[in-house]
């Protein structure tokens, strides 16, 4: 189905599954992901990312990033992230209760800024 969609090949080459993708993540890195509503936000990596967090955890290895989004995600993002013990800090924003519940237990760090002042603190290396 992409071969039809995507007409340069080196973009081509770079179509991957949501396992491979996952799997160039690593402990400690910051991920911008995209958000605004159920159609704008990533759904199979990071559910892929959390198997392996989960996985880490069982072997007593510890899994966590940094989640920057767009804006407003839902469980198939922040709630099976939240849910694996994986995020170590998200921002701008947040609507999943099981991470509101891991933030007010002061499980990771949750930085509630307006979402226009994201890219520019990235820019400068504010989030790693």
């Amino acid at each position: 189905m992409m071969h039809n969609r995507i007409r340069d090949a080196r973009m081509l080459e770079r179509v991957m599954s949501a396992r491979q993708a996952a799997e160039l993540i690593d402990p400690g890195m910051t991920v911008a992901m995209s958000g605004f509503t159920g159609a704008g936000y990533p759904k199979a990596v990071p559910q892929a990312l959390a198997a392996r967090m989960e996985a880490a955890a069982s072997a007593g290895d510890r899994f966590r990033i940094r989640v920057l989004t767009g804006a407003s995600t839902a469980p198939e993002l922040d709630g099976v992230l939240a849910r694996a013990g994986g995020m170590e800090l998200r921002l701008p924003y947040q609507s999943d209760p099981t991470l509101r519940e891991r933030i007010n237990a002061g499980e990771l760090d949750y930085i509630d800024i307006h979402l226009s002042h994201v890219a520019q603190h990235t820019w400068f290396g504010f989030f790693g």
